[in-house]
């Protein structure tokens, strides 16, 4: 009897340990399943600075009337493919490395200055993860920033599609917001060249469609950079465009 009295605490303490044990190895099942997912979270990252491309936009098919167009199934975008160049995350990112080279991005004043003659401009369409209402651009990190270039400078624009769902183009316009449903009406091109053609959304494979045009901004004043696809600048896709 003595003898099993003496064992008691023994077995006690070897009961706490286990339970600790099991504690312990709950705690680190928790914390790795939590960095796992933040890993995970981290790996889908994708191109640009404020977004990870993890989604599709916030968007009501009638917004004040508006209702964007240019809508693409998913896996339907595959025949488009033929005529469009496809660009790897980090060929975006390279690009959009290259443009920032000699440039003066103000976030305070979400404005970008250019100052050299030859600006390399990558826009990049609606990204799927901004999580916000509306459809917006995305260049340098900013959202719908306004773009300061010299009169003269020859603009190189690298259109990307970051979009899940919709097809988006470029356009510079001798226009002012409000834009209607059909903004690319509202005024004439501002300059010659400074168009391109709506390019189809991201597809399965995570690849990024891409587009370019090159035009010189020859008169000085105040234009808009637009998504010409009928409602996409009403629903945000819009931004100055300053020849100083």
């Amino acid at each position: 009897m003595s003898e099993r009295k003496k064992m008691q605490p023994k077995a006690s303490i070897g009961i706490g340990l286990i339970t600790i044990g099991l504690i312990g190895i709950a705690i680190v099942g928790i914390f790795a399943s939590t960095t796992s997912l933040n890993h995970s979270d981290r790996s889908n990252t994708s191109i640009g600075k404020t977004f990870n491309n993890m989604g599709k936009n916030n968007r009501s098919n009638t917004n004040n009337g508006i209702r964007p167009m240019g809508h693409v199934r998913s896996g339907s975008n595959s025949m488009m493919d033929s005529n469009n160049n496809r660009l790897s995350s980090a060929q975006v990112n390279s690009l959009i490395a290259q443009s920032e080279r000699g440039v003066k991005i103000n976030h305070s004043t979400n404005t970008i200055v250019y100052s050299s003659s030859k600006v390399s401009l990558v826009p990049l369409a609606a990204p799927a993860a901004l999580h916000i209402p509306g459809m917006q651009w995305e260049i340098d990190g900013l959202i719908n920033p306004t773009i300061v270039v010299p009169k003269g400078a020859s603009v190189n624009v690298n259109l990307i599609n970051a979009d899940k769902g919709y097809m988006h183009g470029f356009e510079v316009i001798n226009a002012s917001p409000p834009f209607s449903q059909m903004a690319m009406r509202q005024g004439p091109r501002a300059f010659a060249s400074s168009f391109i053609m709506p390019i189809p959304p991201e597809n399965t494979l995570g690849q990024f469609s891409s587009s370019s045009t090159q035009f010189r901004a020859v008169s000085k004043g105040t234009y808009y950079y637009i998504c010409p696809v009928p409602g996409h600048a009403a629903l945000g896709m819009a931004g100055k465009f300053i020849v100083s």
